[in-house]
């Protein structure tokens, strides 16, 4: 007898390990949840001779920055929480609060993960590295690769998201690793899978290193610089281009690569020196890839586009000079945020063929990190708003009393290693949106230039090698688990220390040979 078949459909009995793991709120974040409105609250009425929107706006920084800290909420809704906080509190009417995100910054940022985006969708970057790796000489030698691959990803990350830069290189370096591991073997070295190799971890810490130190060749490497770039020109009244941010921030680049190479390899001595396998194996990788793709050739104009335009008003300025109609018109009419956004339309206009339509469609950017948009705003909007109510000139003026007639250049060191300081804990962003509207009050009462001290802290606030949590890059390479927590901690203070002294020496020596402030 035919039974009716049941309208119940029974559900599949999933083992111990389908079902879904249950996601705990870490004591951490609890902590920082608390912690952040009861310091705000004691701020906003402890007695402090402040005006009170100054003491509301400093209370509004308070439970802002711990946020970041402890991380209770999303970095980015945190940092729009806090301009909500200020309009709430009256600090300024919203039109004020948020007219930051108007500002060219956000659209240079734009452009710039646009272009990102296209390189790690048609593997442009990748095809990029491995012919770096085989360059002569190259593959069959461990140190040579570990600093090859850690010139690459500095010299990426000057026009590249350093988070990108980190994300696009490790699948290569991971590939790397392999190659080390059996070679290591096949010399008779005993490896212990538990405690990966010495070699593994410079290869992986110079990726991410590298990738944030690069940062520093251009004002649109990263976002905290494109924050304290704007801050100095504003506040000084002064115009620093592309090509003098370049003059500047390259020796510091390139003197802080030596250091960063010589820490790495001393401190993670390669087991062995030669790799015998490597050119054949970066050989098939490269020959898997097969010829560049109509994709790939057109993220390149688009990207040879955007370099072009963002040197050409500078160059222009220097062959014709400043007062020429020609520079004028580059200069007025061509920004950097103009030509990143021109470049990004192009991705959109170049086609790749009928069928397949354009190089990128709206729904590549779905996949998109947005979230440094709103934390560059915000960092923008607080800025601001402690200028504008005054605040970063009576906190300036309040510390500057405790460190009067200290010396320039312990003003300085102050200023670079509170930014690294900073940096290890939360972003750079972060780090340099609270630190540059008070450095220049605490120079001038130390004795120091305010514009010398700023850009020290700007270019300082990129750094923050120590821990996996202090940058992007660090905490992509950190997740592949092929670097001891030690290691990182270890290799990292000795980068950070090494950047005070390189930062603060190569900006003084700098500026004052360009005469650019």
């Amino acid at each position: 007898m035919n039974q009716k078949p049941s309208n119940h459909v029974s559900e599949p009995v999933r083992s111990d390990s389908q079902r879904p793991k249950k996601r705990r709120i870490s004591k951490v974040k609890i902590l920082g949840l608390l912690l952040g409105p009861a310091l705000m609250l004691i701020t906003m009425f402890l007695p402090s001779g402040l005006e009170q929107e100054q003491q509301n706006l400093l209370a509004v920084i308070v439970v802002t920055v711990t946020f970041w800290v402890f991380q209770p909420l999303p970095i980015p809704v945190t940092s729009v929480l806090g301009l909500a906080l200020c309009i709430i509190f009256n600090v300024a009417p919203a039109s004020t609060v948020f007219g930051a995100f108007s500002s060219p910054t956000l659209f240079l940022l734009i452009g710039g993960f646009i272009l990102t985006q296209s390189m790690s969708k048609y593997g442009l970057g990748q095809r990029i590295a491995l012919k770096a790796l085989l360059l002569p000489g190259v593959a069959r030698s461990t140190y040579r690769i570990i600093i090859v691959f850690g010139a690459l990803a500095t010299l990426l990350s000057g026009v590249i998201d350093n988070g990108a830069v980190a994300a696009m290189l490790l699948p290569i370096a991971l590939g790397l690793v392999k190659i080390f591991s059996s070679d290591v073997e096949e010399k008779g070295i005993n490896v212990n899978g538990a405690t990966p190799l010495r070699l593994s971890s410079a290869l992986l810490l110079i990726t991410a290193y590298g990738a944030t130190l690069g940062a520093l060749v251009t004002p649109f490497g990263d976002a905290s610089n494109l924050v304290g770039w704007k801050f100095i020109q504003t506040e000084f009244d002064t115009d620093i281009s592309v090509l003098e941010w370049m003059a500047m921030g390259g020796p510091i680049v390139i003197t802080m690569f030596a250091f960063l190479c010589g820490i790495i390899l001393l401190v993670n001595r390669p087991e062995i020196g030669s790799l015998p396998n490597a050119t054949t194996r970066i050989k098939n990788q490269l020959k898997a890839m097969g010829p560049m793709d109509r994709g790939e050739v057109n993220t390149l104009i688009a990207f040879c586009f955007a370099v072009t335009f963002w040197f050409l008003p500078p160059v222009i300025g220097m062959v014709v000079g400043k007062e020429n109609v020609i520079y004028q018109f580059a200069s007025g009419q061509l920004p950097p945020s103009v030509v990143a956004i021109l470049a990004a339309a192009l991705l959109f206009m170049l086609p790749i063929s009928r069928e397949k339509g354009f190089t990128l469609r709206w729904r590549d950017t779905a996949s998109m990190d947005w979230g440094p948009l709103l934390l560059v705003g915000s960092a923008l909007a607080l800025g601001t708003m402690m200028e504008r109510t005054g605040l970063a000139q009576t906190l300036g003026q309040h510390i500057a009393g405790e460190i009067a007639g200290v010396g320039a250049i312990w003003v300085y060191i102050a200023a670079a290693a509170l930014a690294i300081s900073m940096s290890e804990l939360t972003s750079n962003l972060v780090s340099i949106s609270v630190l540059v509207p008070i450095i220049p009050t605490l120079a001038v009462s130390g004795g120091g230039d305010p514009k010398a001290a700023a850009l020290i802290a700007t270019f300082a606030a990129i750094y923050g090698f120590m821990l996996p949590i202090s940058t992007s890059a660090n905490a992509i390479v950190y997740s592949s688990g092929q670097i001891p927590f030690r290691r990182m901690v270890k290799t990292g203070l000795l980068v950070d220390l090494s950047g005070i002294a390189v930062v603060v020496t190569g900006v003084l020596l700098v500026v004052r040979w360009l005469n650019v402030l």
